[in-house]
């Protein structure tokens, strides 16, 4: 009985075994422990100077001889408490120590005709006030034919009201009919860019591809965000507003 919602707390088998008996018994001295559970003394008084550290047990000097007693049970509450605060302040240190060893890679494949709609939210929904969207290869026939004039318009309003700054490559032959203040565009000769719109903003980066159906490939990853934001800069440079 309760025997696995205390090991659960960070009792062992003896100390589950030695706290029971004593709330069951009262006092009791290390050799009644013993042949009542039939555990070697050693392990007995091991088992007991654990259980006074953690302050579930106490003593009780009785003719000069050493007698245990259960702590209330309440203490177990205060116990899980203490070891709740600790793991508190060692988590901002373990959480370093995974973003170092290992970054999660997640991506995702997503199809259909409102999906550059989805696009837009997410932008909006990720990136914070001043942050910046990079674009490469935006056509922008493609989004007024994709997304109605409304939530294009939502979507031009919102990122004004975040400060969110947009730097926009795109092809000569594509030249920009959109002129947001908080959008700035250069241009390429159209071979050095492909049919493939990229986005980086946020810890992503989006590759949509224009087609039946329309296909949205999403990359969760700072690494590649960090490659891709050098591409961009690098084309950014020789680019030509």
């Amino acid at each position: 009985m309760y025997e696995q919602e205390l090991k659960d707390l960070g009792f062992t088998d003896n100390e589950v075994k030695i706290y029971l008996l004593l709330l069951e018994n009262g006092m009791m001295n290390p050799a009644e422990i013993s042949q009542k559970l039939g555990l070697h003394r050693g392990y007995v008084y091991d088992a007991l100077e654990r259980m006074q550290e953690k302050e579930i047990v106490n003593v009780i000097l009785e003719s000069n001889k050493k007698h245990y007693q259960a702590n209330n049970p309440e203490n177990l509450v205060e116990l899980l408490k203490y070891k709740l605060e600790n793991l508190k302040i060692i988590i901002p240190n373990l959480n370093k120590l995974s973003r170092l060893n290992k970054e999660v890679t997640k991506v995702e494949l997503h199809k259909g005709g409102r999906t550059y709609r989805t696009l837009l939210k997410d932008i909006i929904v990720t990136l914070n006030k001043n942050e910046e969207l990079l674009l490469i290869g935006v056509d922008e026939q493609n989004l007024i034919e994709n997304v109605e004039p409304i939530y294009l318009k939502q979507y031009f309003n919102i990122i004004a009201s975040k400060n969110i700054k947009e730097r926009v490559i795109m092809k000569k032959s594509k030249r920009s009919k959109l002129k947001p203040k908080n959008i700035s565009y250069k241009y390429l000769d159209d071979s050095c860019i492909g049919n493939i719109e990229q986005l980086i903003y946020g810890n992503k980066v989006v590759l949509f591809i224009f087609g039946n159906p329309h296909n949205m490939i999403v990359i969760e990853n700072l690494e590649v965000v960090e490659t891709y934001k050098k591409q961009f800069e690098l084309l950014w440079d020789i680019a030509r507003k």
